[in-house]
């Protein structure tokens, strides 16, 4: 048993490689327990890229509209509890280690990997505080992820790229199909994507399972100068950033808070208005300083560098880019895309298991290595004066900056 949250946070990362891509065992276990998943309200999203970003606006509108909202997102950015939220509250660390201790004996019965834990407590922690609404973010995939226990309100599928390739296939219906294994019966899906070769995937599995399928539409009328202004349905929407990408994860929250009032849920155009202009999901350009300008991204993959490329375009000059991937993500292309917007990229390192080395990431003779994390940001505030330090990549590197780095490098 454990004494403190520490030492249960210890234990549940030390199984972070258990899974097993396979989802009968979390099933019969949670059917053991009576399927307490059944009892809550759901909204669940998938996606390859924007995930956390729909849930948080989706969470934000609900929560501006009164109602008691639970998130269960992933990977952390600032402590495990983070995963486990009511309106946007972490989870407590006497909680968590409440949780941990009550499940310890099923949790070594049944060789629950650490996301499997962390589902199992959202679960049980979303029952027991009655939440009204419980937002479902998938780990990994989506047919066989963990969270897959749910029946939902409602579906959602935010964008589609090359991501996890060796566990969800090479090809973008590959990745589609593994994506839409959260369609359900009668329960409609509700998408950001706009590639035909994915739409094709999700409605075939829409037409199989006799779900509804709809799909956002084009943000009208965008304007861009201290923040992002567009029209959406009838709405003008103001969002509290200046990354292009959050204009699609916003109109998907849109569209689904839209679907919700059709069911009975009370949500004004006022609470939609509101709950979005006040969301600012950290780490997705997400600005730490403005002086010296400082900016984070959690762009982890090709898929998301591309949405960040994008973005770039309003930042001031120089713009001196900080970069560390996972080795299983293709940096190559990461790197190449970088280096094209950037007047210099510096790659680096961090402690991680999955972390691509320096030797790796150096394999562009057009970037600088520096091996040491907090070198490698200092370096790049120095060089970035008067423009803008951007530090991209994986989220466990993006965690560690904004955890650790930053505020020793800031004196904050």
């Amino acid at each position: 048993m454990f004494k403190t949250t520490h030492d249960f946070i210890d234990y549940c990362t030390n199984r972070m490689n258990k899974g097993r891509f396979n989802l009968d065992h979390f099933k019969a276990l949670l059917e053991k327990l009576g399927n307490p998943q059944l009892k809550l309200k759901t909204v669940h999203i998938a996606g390859t890229n924007g995930k956390g970003s729909t849930t948080d606006y989706l969470r934000s509108i609900l929560q501006t509209a009164g109602y008691k909202v639970g998130t269960f997102t992933s990977p952390h950015l600032e402590v495990h509890n983070d995963r486990i939220r009511i309106n946007n509250v972490y989870i407590s660390d006497e909680e968590l280690l409440e949780y941990g201790n009550r499940f310890y004996t099923l949790i070594e019965e049944n060789e629950l990997s650490m996301f499997e834990i962390d589902t199992l407590i959202a679960i049980y922690y979303f029952c027991e505080k009655n939440v009204d609404i419980a937002l479902f973010e998938v780990g990994l995939g989506g047919r066989l992820d963990a969270t897959n226990v749910i029946l939902p309100l409602v579906s959602l599928i935010t964008s589609i790229g090359y991501d996890h390739m060796d566990i969800l296939g090479h090809t973008l219906e590959e990745i589609s199909f593994e994506k839409a294994g959260i369609i359900k019966e009668n329960i409609p899906l509700i998408t950001a994507e706009d590639k035909e070769n994915c739409l094709f995937v999700f409605k075939s599995v829409c037409e199989e399972r006799s779900s509804d399928f709809l799909k956002i539409h084009p943000a009208k009328n965008v304007i861009i100068g201290d923040s992002i202004q567009y029209e959406y349905h009838y709405l003008i929407i103001q969002l509290n950033t200046l990354a292009i990408y959050q204009i699609k994860n916003s109109s998907l929250a849109i569209e689904c808070a839209l679907y919700l009032r059709e069911l009975g849920y009370t949500i004004s155009d006022e609470n939609i208005r509101m709950g979005i202009s006040s969301t600012q999901w950290k780490g997705r350009f997400e600005t730490i300083s403005l002086n010296p300008h400082i900016i984070i991204d959690g762009a982890h993959n090709m898929h998301g560098i591309d949405a960040l490329v994008e973005s770039t375009r309003l930042c001031k000059k120089p713009l001196i880019i900080v970069f560390s991937a996972l080795k299983d993500k293709e940096t190559e292309k990461m790197i190449h895309a970088l280096v094209d917007i950037g007047d210099e990229v510096i790659v680096t390192e961090f402690e991680f298991y999955r972390a691509a080395t320096l030797e790796t990431l150096s394999m562009n003779n057009r970037v600088t290595s520096i091996r040491n994390p907090y070198d490698a940001i200092n370096y790049a505030i120095k060089q970035s004066a008067g423009g803008t330090c951007l530090i991209t990549g994986s989220l466990y590197f993006i965690s560690e900056v904004r955890q650790v780095l930053l505020p020793q490098i800031l004196g904050r």
